[in-house]
């Protein structure tokens, strides 16, 4: 396999160091000792430190031989790069100051140039040599003029001991050494070093930096001002040793301030050993740069340098990943099986990866996917029914059994590892380490927006805002969902008493619609005649009159003795069955008095059985408080069903002895006494003459026909007379009134349902302020991404409950299976459910359409509910369903630019979908993106979707599979793969490192889409040639 690398990370790299061979240092002892204690010192550095750029004024002797001690002496094995820098003064004066390292009290500016790691001669030949003829000796010098030699060491001594020659004795002790003395004395123009570093063989490695301390020191007046600006924008970047990192901060927001560079880095200008307390000793630098550690690395970092260079104790992002080791990947390995049969390699990887971003990249068929799968398969991710390599039809093929035959390994920063055989998916309780947005999930995801909105999309949505709520504010609840019902509990209890009114309404209703029924008013107009018939036959079938016996002078003495027996007899027949009757209504009265009595004490236990669970609830929220808090001084409710049951009792005691009366054969009880008075009538009749005997049955057939006649005309309170049935059919002129007030009520109650599930709403949009006040500060940050977050109450699922309890075979307003999905859609689209008028109307209008035809040619007729629904459905069901508003549910949603996902194009919602999972998404697991610029034109990738790119790497690991040059470039990816298959091996292969690599730039444009033309633009960041 081929080498590979983990690319451009966080490193320290101290640019200015001066070894015992600068003109000033304080290493201890005598030049060996020197040398060995700062290699020494060097190999000491925290690990931290892997570049380091040796500094020894216009000398490379030092760098020379701190090369050869890790090339040839197997020293620095720490130190990674070893850079040359030149330190030249420049013949900008910025006046006096007090006499610094080198002795000298002449503020001149400093200028450093930087080299790629060549050999010293090369420098001395190309560099040194060139610049030689333009230094001048220090005005106002002893030795003032031109001077013409090479630079060396002997050279600059040999020049101040001729100094020092013309300096009268007594003033000798006012210079220092003639090696001192002789570099105080030289100075370049800044034009002639720039016209020395425009040699071939310098193009490309070597750059230059401005000293700004003694930058500082060049006063800012009329004469100096552009001359100063334009010697500090000239330089690439500008060197600093700051004591502390807080130093560092305020010198570099004053460049800003001056509207100069202020790609400023911080370097320890070493001329000390690490254990001495002055700042300008071995290790005391706080720069970090994230790059390859190579001269392109650091020519990289200036191109990108507020995002690849911190001064600091340790960067945001390295902190990040040392304290979530368990949420980084540090490499990816695949391999076969022990004792695989299988010839074909396919996999034989280890793969380290960088903890910022990735980007894979390759031909079609080249493994890319491949890679993808197998990260997000092995870090458990959700998504894996979308893989697109490790599926039944590719790789898992029965055929093959390829899958089969290798394992897959993520080993964690933590040093934890994680496995799993390609042929086997996540358990389901097994925790998702990994986010995979496959391609195929976006575009379904995309698809189901646009359509009817997405039930995944709405789980994400609240976990996503579940995850910017502050803890504090959470509850200790794990979820949105939990968090949500703890919130509004109180609020659905309100709403289900609600809906209880609302069905004891419905069935008022119900009985109204029966009754103001034609059929119904027919039925009853049926009986009514019915029962004027029978009156008419009752008057037709009138006894014929007998003629009194008692009327005949003659008849008179005979009977008037027996009549007044018999007449005695019925009147006492008559009283004992007026005090059975007066027995019975006591009974009736007693039973009545008995059944409210049970009633009210069937009402009082649920009550009780409320309070009681009501009370567990309320001592459950007082335990939170962490307060001692009894519930007697909250509430206190007494119960006592004495009285009731007292009734109760009494009301059974009167109805024992009612039926023992009544029941009673005694010898003066009632049966007895009825028993005997009925015996005697009898008795006595049969006494009488056949005149007398016809008279009494004459009269007896009367009393009947009048008692039928009365029951046939009956009363208001007697159901079925003719008075009732007619009072009936009166009273159902009043039925629309009544059914109108009803209906009025109904939706009053309804409107009240809907105002307490926009309570719900105000409970989810208290928790949706955070993540909202965090898009808004991300456009602050110029990302441009118009995304709001809004509550809204939206009907769910009501075209399947509602049509589900339809028949739509029958005759009515949603008659027909497609046609009646149609309309109903086109209803609902129509109606802001977020309006009560609106919703409650939407319920009355169905409601109508279910008594009313009100398809086209239908005339409007009537129709009736209880036909139009299926078997088992009762009407009760259906008005209890619409007029509940239960299909009314508060909903987070998104809007982008101000419009819907639904109304957005595929491009845009995919934006949308990206700019959520990338920017407002908190997970911090791995994120795995196949194809992150689908859909999207140039312009958006650089304007949105590489800002978020770059936020999300902030804080988490991204992996992205992508075929854009502008997206691997402008997002300026940390790690490059290089994906490639040979299928004649049956092979996958990667190659991996750093974009600033010449290999993996290569790889890049041969690769990417555009190939070098799409690189033409940024050919001043990567070099191309």
């Amino acid at each position: 396999m081929p080498t590979v690398f983990t690319g451009s990370v966080w490193r320290k790299w101290d640019l200015h160091i001066h070894t015992p061979e600068s003109f000033y240092h304080q290493y201890p002892g005598n030049p060996a000792e020197a040398w060995e204690a700062f290699l020494v010192d060097l190999e000491a550095l925290p690990r931290e430190f892997k570049v380091i750029g040796i500094n020894d004024y216009v000398l490379v002797d030092g760098y020379e031989k701190v090369l050869k001690a890790k090339r040839e002496q197997g020293r620095l094995t720490n130190i990674d790069l070893i850079l040359p820098v030149i330190e030249l003064r420049l013949d900008k004066f910025g006046g006096t100051v007090q006499a610094g390292k080198t002795g000298s009290s002449w503020s001149r500016i400093n200028l450093h140039v930087i080299f790629d790691q060549v050999e010293a001669q090369f420098i001395r030949e190309q560099f040194i040599s060139a610049i030689s003829p333009h230094y001048r000796l220090l005005p106002g010098s002893a030795g003032e003029g031109n001077w013409q030699q090479v630079i060396t060491r002997q050279s600059i001594e040999a020049l101040g001991q001729a100094i020092l020659a013309t300096v009268p004795q007594d003033k000798r002790g006012e210079f220092g050494s003639a090696l001192m003395e002789g570099f105080n004395n030289l100075n370049v123009s800044a034009e002639g070093v720039l016209k020395a570093l425009e040699n071939d063989a310098l193009i490309g490695k070597c750059v230059v930096a401005v000293g700004k301390t003694e930058w500082e020191n060049l006063k800012w007046n009329d004469h100096t001002i552009a001359e100063k600006k334009t010697l500090i924008n000239s330089a690439r970047l500008v060197f600093t040793a700051a004591a502390t990192p807080e130093q560092y901060d305020k010198g570099r927001a004053k460049l800003r301030e001056c509207g100069v560079n202020d790609r400023l880095l911080d370097c320890s200008d070493a001329h000390r050993l690490s254990n001495s307390e002055d700042k300008d000793r071995i290790g005391n630098c706080f720069t970090w740069i994230k790059a390859d550690c190579t001269f392109s690395g650091l020519l990289q970092a200036m191109e990108e340098f507020d995002d690849r260079v911190f001064v600091g104790d340790n960067p945001p992002k390295r902190a990040l990943v040392e304290r979530n080791k368990t949420k980084f990947i540090r490499s990816v390995s695949v391999t076969k099986k022990q004792g695989s049969t299988l010839a074909a390699t396919w996999f034989d990887l280890q793969l380290p990866l960088n903890s910022d971003l990735v980007a894979v990249i390759g031909n079609k068929g080249s493994g890319k996917s491949a890679l993808s799968d197998i990260m997000a398969l092995v870090g458990c991710a959700r998504n894996f029914a979308k893989f697109s390599f490790l599926t039944p039809n590719r790789f898992r093929s029965a055929k093959g059994r390829l899958a089969s035959q290798f394992t897959a390994t993520l080993a964690w920063q933590d040093g934890s590892t994680s496995s799993m055989d390609l042929d086997k998916d996540p358990a389901t309780s097994s925790v998702e380490r990994v986010k995979y947005l496959p391609q195929s999930y976006l575009e379904d995801l995309c698809n189901e927006l646009g359509e009817r909105g997405s039930e995944t999309f709405d789980a994400e949505l609240r976990k996503i805002i579940y995850s910017h709520v502050p803890n504090e504010d959470r509850l200790g609840l794990p979820s949105m969902d939990e968090l949500l019902a703890f919130k509004v509990a109180e609020i659905d209890k309100s709403r289900q008493a609600l809906k209880q009114n609302v069905s004891k309404i419905n069935v008022e209703i119900l009985d109204a619609e029966r009754r103001t029924a034609h059929e119904f008013k027919t039925s009853l107009e049926e009986q009514l005649a019915a029962k004027k018939a029978e009156l008419a036959a009752l008057d037709a079938s009138k006894p014929l009159a007998v003629e009194d016996p008692n009327a005949s002078p003659e008849a008179l003495e005979e009977s008037k003795a027996a009549a007044g027996q018999i007449e005695a007899l019925e009147r006492n027949l008559e009283d004992i069955g007026k005090e059975a009757a007066a027995q019975r209504d006591a009974k009736a009265v007693s039973t009545r008095r008995q059944a409210v009595a049970r009633k009210i004490q069937q009402a009082l236990a649920n009550f009780g059985k409320q309070y009681e669970t009501f009370a567990a609830e309320l001592k459950t929220l007082i335990g939170e408080l962490g307060t001692a808090l009894p519930i007697e001084s909250l509430l206190r409710v007494e119960i006592d069903a004495g009285a009731a049951d007292t009734i109760v009792k009494e009301a059974q005691g009167h109805i024992v002895e009612i039926d023992a009366w009544l029941q009673s054969e005694a010898a003066e009880s009632f049966l007895r006494r009825k028993a005997d008075a009925t015996a005697a009538i009898a008795n006595a009749k049969s006494k009488l003459g056949e005149r007398q005997r016809q008279f009494v049955r004459y009269k007896e057939n009367l009393a009947a026909w009048e008692r039928r006649k009365a029951e046939v005309n009956g009363a208001k309170d007697k159901p079925g007379t003719i008075v009732w049935l007619a009072t009936e059919i009166t009273s159902l002129s009043e039925l629309p009134a009544k059914l109108a007030r009803l209906k009025a009520k109904r939706t009053q109650l309804a409107g009240e349902i809907h105002g307490q599930i926009h309570a719900m709403v105000d409970e989810y949009k208290r928790l949706y302020g955070p993540v909202q006040t965090f898009v808004a500060s991300a456009q602050q940050m110029e990302m441009q991404i118009p995304l709001e977050f809004h509550v809204r109450i939206e009907e769910a699922g009501f075209e399947e409950q509602f049509l589900n309890r339809l028949n739509r075979q029958v005759r009515g307003s949603f008659s027909g299976v497609e046609e009646s999905v149609q309309r109903l859609r086109g209803m609902v689209s129509d109606i802001n459910f977020d309006s009560s008028a609106e919703a409650v109307g939407f319920a009355t209008h169905i409601d109508e359409m279910l008594h009313v035809d009100q398809r086209d040619g239908q005339a409007e007729r009537e129709t009736r509910l209880v036909d139009q629904l299926r078997k088992g459905v009762e009407p009760l069901e259906m008005l209890d369903y619409l007029f509940g508003l239960d299909y009314l549910k508060p909903r987070y949603s998104l809007t982008y630019a101000g419009q819907e996902i639904g109304q957005l194009s595929p491009g845009e919602r995919g934006l949308l979908l990206l700019v959520f999972y990338l920017l407002v998404d908190k997970d911090d697991i791995p994120i795995i993106i196949d194809q992150p610029e689908e859909n999207l034109d140039n312009q958006t990738i650089y304007k949105v979707l590489v800002k978020c790119i770059k936020r999300a790497k902030e804080r988490r690991q991204v992996i992205m599979v992508t075929h854009n040059p502008n997206l691997a470039v402008v997002c300026d990816a940390e790690q490059i793969v290089y994906a490639s298959c040979d299928k004649a091996l049956s092979r996958f292969e990667y190659e991996a490192g750093a974009i600033e690599r010449r290999e993996i730039k290569d790889r890049v444009v041969q690769i990417l889409e555009g190939t070098e033309p799409a690189f033409k633009n940024r050919q001043s960041k990567y070099r191309l040639e």
